[in-house]
């Protein structure tokens, strides 16, 4: 099956995607790399439109704000009018932002040109008021940032490489990982928090190695027991919580991938890939890793997930909707036609339909 065939939504944001987000109300958040943010709501209506000042390279919501890391400036946007509330700039580029305990964090690095690398970061925290709670300076990158379970958790480059927890008044726990490589990535599960290391070492918060890969980590996608692993190497594979191999598909360049919704009673993995000229983005069933459905041409940069959504952004500004109910319809009537015989007005009238979605 076409997933393009499949969308609840199709919209554009005029400009590259560079940030998706679902809210729990099923509205859609996305930011562009020139600035644009736009909200549609659960019916695919518009809501609002802002415009920041630069890419907006990571998004945090909750029931009042959203919360945007837009160059070197982290603001905070009224979620029901798309009005700014309150701006700061950082030291450095904004890099990443979470909501924690109703506190704002945010990560800064400062890239140094002349030593081609980054030579200061902090973490920051912001009250929903604006007012600066505190800032911790570092030379480490944190190159991911996780809430699980009750702590905010970072993964450090180097020089001291491991990850650390951010107590409430700014105060790092350092804790040196198995290996002595940088994390590069996290994921957390409900019961489980993953790092995936530059060396392909892939440990949990209790410093233990889960799995170790012959290329480096890229990205990490939780699952309730276990965790898919994307590499340098452009494979995509699947591990239980003790590292136990359950599928490997293997391809181009990875440049996204999430769990999503259920699918017929079985959980869904998407990929997306990225050659340099071509790309694609394909579901899989998440248990087995058997192909559901796939798109060719398309040039995903980001996406998002919940049990009902799941979002992508293009680089072409495109950006497109799944909905768990019309997902399934839709390929439950794929497999009816493809055991028989192709009705043409149906299928005209099908086409008719996804047009009229993607107005």
């Amino acid at each position: 099956m076409d997933l393009l065939a499949s969308t609840w939504m199709s919209r554009s944001l005029g400009e590259a995607v560079a940030s998706v987000a679902l809210d729990d109300d099923h509205s859609v958040l996305v930011g562009g790399w020139n600035g644009a943010l736009k909200r549609w709501d659960e019916k695919g209506e518009l809501l609002w439109s802002t415009q920041l000042n630069d890419r907006i390279n990571d998004l945090a919501v909750n029931n009042e704000c959203v919360i945007a890391t837009a160059g070197l400036h982290l603001v905070c946007i009224e979620k029901n009018t798309g009005d700014v509330r309150w701006t700061h700039a950082l030291e450095g580029s904004a890099d990443a932002t979470v909501i924690h305990n109703e506190v704002v964090h945010a990560v800064s690095s400062v890239y140094d040109i002349e030593h081609n690398d980054f030579i200061e970061s902090a973490v920051w925290a912001y009250d929903l008021k604006g007012d600066e709670q505190w800032v911790t300076r570092m030379d480490e990158r944190p190159w991911t940032m996780l809430a699980h379970d009750t702590s905010l958790w970072i993964g450090l480059g180097r020089p001291k490489c491991g990850f650390a927890t951010v107590g409430e008044d700014g105060s790092l726990t350092h804790i040196e990982g198995p290996v002595d490589s940088p994390i590069t990535c996290g994921s957390a599960g409900k019961t489980s928090l993953f790092f995936g290391h530059a060396d392909g070492t892939v440990s949990d918060h209790m410093s233990n190695i889960v799995l170790t890969r012959s290329s480096g980590i890229e990205s990490l996608a939780s699952f309730e027991d276990g965790i898919v692993v994307a590499d340098e190497g452009g494979d995509a594979c699947a591990f239980d919580a003790k590292g136990v191999q359950r599928w490997c598909l293997k391809g181009v360049p990875i440049v996204s991938h999430c769990g999503g919704f259920e699918s017929n009673g079985a959980k869904t993995h998407w990929i997306a890939r990225w050659s340099g000229f071509e790309g694609s983005l394909e579901a899989v069933n998440a248990e087995s890793g058997d192909v559901l459905a796939i798109s060719s041409q398309m040039h995903v940069r980001f996406m998002h997930s919940n049990e009902q959504r799941l979002i992508v952004g293009c680089e072409n500004g495109d950006v497109h909707v799944w909905e768990r109910s019309v997902f399934d319809r839709r390929l439950s009537t794929n497999s009816e036609e493809d055991e028989g015989p192709k009705d043409a007005r149906k299928s005209a009238l099908q086409d008719k339909l996804r047009k009229l979605r993607e107005r």
